[in-house]
């Protein structure tokens, strides 16, 4: 750690450059493009251009769809701790979780609509509703929870978003419309948002269970169905969720701390990664438990899939997410604080977020892909061009939204001068030289630099 990071709480220092974040949009617009040609194909053929079949009815979308619900309740888990333990030194970090999980619910609901294949079907979920329906649940839980996020995301930021328009009256159309022509920062209405901030954390919590055990019992309560069929698998979906969603917010956060001059100290990033080394080896205990009671004393189907994963077509993707998605990530995250660096951790929470997902796909296929009873035959499936494209066009959708709500709270970084550069790099150099006198000499006062 260098005198400047000791100087000022170990907050780097952005760039201050618009060009990654104007790049960046122009990359994932490109994607969203595509995936919209790609998906007319799909929309005009059916679903014969994709891998899908029987009896793997459930591919790719579905695996996405289960992953996006666990970010999106991860998200929700950080700002509801956020606003719990009422820690203002991290409302950024709370407004930035709310946003991914906003973003993520919506392409959540993306994914399901392209598993449909005619989203017209939809609307049959209303017309002719089952309340037995675990289907019905999970699409009833998911509105409910798009609507907490929002309502989140408001109380949040409004006054922040009130508080660029002194610097940004341009803005007044979309703040006022973001706000819902609520710009009033009188102490009674910042005392509303946080009183309302506090019920809506609260129930957050139980509702981001609901989330994702909702979404977990449209698998486990298909009856019959090996690898399914456990009692375990709400909770092991519920500590996943939590896994990805603390990586993705670290992930996020070391991200807008140089795209977006986010004023968050090093020691907040430090923080969340101490959060995810906890669920790390929560999720591991409980996929452990579920291997050693189905392998000691499971059926013939359930050891048949467990094969799979352990040895079999699967096998490769179940020691990637244990070796590089568990067990790596825990090692640089367990690393000791003076070698523990912010791109070590950026690392570590990458590597999380990729194994979670290896890890959806694992749970979902193998119990689809067991060989038939009668000829023997093991049923394959292989994502097509058409689902990869759809795949990075939603996923691109997703940073575009990021980006357009980061951007219009916080603000693109606006270039600086080179008079301003200048000034800046003088008081940084003063900083560090102060910040070290000050450590060698813990008695001394250091003077301020003149203006």
């Amino acid at each position: 750690m260098n005198g400047i990071d000791q100087f000022n709480g170990t907050m780097e220092v952005p760039t201050g450059s618009r060009t990654p974040y104007w790049a960046a949009a122009a990359v994932f617009v490109t994607l969203v493009c595509w995936a919209i040609y790609m998906y007319s194909r799909q929309f005009v053929e059916g679903l014969g251009v994709t891998g899908l079949n029987r009896p793997v009815f459930w591919g790719l979308y579905i695996a996405n769809f289960i992953f996006c619900v666990g970010l999106s309740a991860g998200g929700i888990a950080v700002s509801a701790l956020v606003h719990l333990l009422d820690k203002k030194e991290m409302k950024p970090v709370a407004i930035m979780s709310e946003i991914l999980a906003a973003s993520f619910l919506v392409l959540a609901a993306c994914f399901i609509i392209m598993d449909l294949g005619r989203p017209l079907y939809m609307f049959n979920l209303f017309l002719h509703p089952n309340i037995e329906s675990p289907l019905l649940w999970d699409v009833s839980v998911i509105s409910c929870y798009l609507i907490l996020c929002l309502a989140l995301l408001y109380f949040s930021a409004r006054a922040q978003l009130v508080q660029r328009l002194k610097d940004h009256p341009s803005l007044r159309p979309l703040v006022e419309l973001a706000t819902l022509g609520h710009t009033s920062l009188s102490p009674r209405s910042i005392e509303w948002d946080h009183r309302c901030l506090s019920v809506l954390a609260i129930i957050s919590v139980p509702a981001a269970v609901a989330l994702h055990s909702v979404t977990a019992w449209i698998l486990g309560l298909v009856k019959g169905q090996p690898g399914w069929n456990t009692s375990i698998l709400a909770p092991l979906f519920i500590a996943s969720a939590l896994v990805s969603g603390f990586a993705l917010v670290t992930l996020a956060l070391i991200v807008a701390r140089r795209l977006f001059r986010f004023p968050v100290a090093e020691d907040v990033v430090r923080m969340l990664a101490r959060y995810l080394i906890v669920a790390i080896l929560v999720l591991m205990y409980l996929i452990f438990s579920e291997f050693l009671t189905v392998g000691y004393s499971g059926t013939g189907p359930h050891l048949a899939v467990f094969d799979e994963l352990l040895f079999g077509r699967f096998s490769r993707v179940f020691w990637f997410d244990a070796i590089v998605g568990l067990l790596i990530p825990l090692l640089l995250l367990g690393l000791p604080k003076s070698k523990r660096a912010t791109a070590t951790i950026g690392v570590a929470s990458l590597l999380v977020v990729v194994g979670v997902f290896a890890e959806r796909t694992y749970l979902l296929l193998p119990s689809l892909m067991r060989p038939n009873a009668f000829t023997g035959k093991f049923p394959s499936y292989t994502p097509t061009t058409l689902e990869w494209s759809l795949m990075a066009g939603v996923y691109s959708l997703g940073c575009l939204l990021f980006l357009a709500g980061m951007g219009l709270v916080f603000g693109i970084p606006p270039r600086k001068t080179q008079v301003e550069q200048a000034q800046e790099l003088a008081g940084l150099q003063f900083a560090g030289a102060a910040a070290a006198q000050h450590q060698s000499y813990p008695g001394i006062e250091t003077a301020r630099p003149p203006g």
